[in-house]
């Protein structure tokens, strides 16, 4: 099941640290918490080669910061008391702060912009 057209997600992470396949899957998974994707789910998701994605599971249930099922195919979800987890939580909120930010800068500008060339035109 691909759930890109559920909900599209900022990837406040790609424009700060680059884009890996470690960087999509955290991204993809820190805001679906006690959601669980098997490998080839995670690997549609994040773009990457079920091997690929297999292989950063593997490490990531390693450090803790995915729970792994025991079904005969391995479910896996992000693991919400991890402290590694905890952490990138909190860089990913500020991440998405200052995107939002600017973009609400930018907003500004566009209105105040918008006002001004009207204030122009009843002035003439």
């Amino acid at each position: 099941m691909v759930y890109k057209n559920v909900m599209h997600m900022p990837r406040p992470f790609e424009g700060v640290f680059g884009n890996t396949c470690e960087l999509r899957l955290l991204e993809f998974l820190l805001p679906l918490e006690g959601m669980e994707f098997n490998v080839t789910e995670l690997s549609d998701e994040v773009g990457v080669s079920r091997v690929t994605a297999g292989r950063v599971v593997k490490k990531f249930v390693a450090w803790g910061i995915l729970n792994a099922s025991n079904r005969k195919i391995p479910r896996y979800s992000i693991n919400p008391s991890s402290p590694i987890v905890r952490a990138l939580e909190s860089v990913n909120n500020a991440l998405i702060g200052q995107i939002i930010a600017e973009e609400k800068k930018e907003d500004m500008h566009m209105l105040m912009k918008k006002h001004k060339a009207t204030l122009d035109l009843l002035a003439k």
